[in-house]
């Protein structure tokens, strides 16, 4: 794998991470931000699916995999302070 297909990869799968979050954000955001936000994801789901046929599935899934991890353990630590 390359530096930059290690890149996109990682771009891909922060975008996968913060379509996941979002549904934790449902009904959250203020009018104007929330059609911005909607607008972002709509365009990003676009370049999910370009970046996501160029990119080995394998290799996005677990990178997806840390990032959901690291998370959950930010949750976990925020929920102590």
């Amino acid at each position: 794998m390359t530096n930059n297909e290690k890149e996109w990869g990682i771009l891909v799968c922060l975008f996968k991470a913060t379509v996941e979050q979002q549904s934790m954000l449902i009904g959250v955001p203020k009018q104007q931000a929330k059609v911005i936000f909607n607008r972002w994801m709509r365009e990003g789901e676009k370049l999910l699916k370009i970046v996501e046929s160029a990119t080995d599935q394998n290799n996005l899934e677990i990178v997806t995999s840390v990032i959901e991890n690291s998370i959950n353990e930010l949750r976990t630590a925020t929920d102590k302070v």
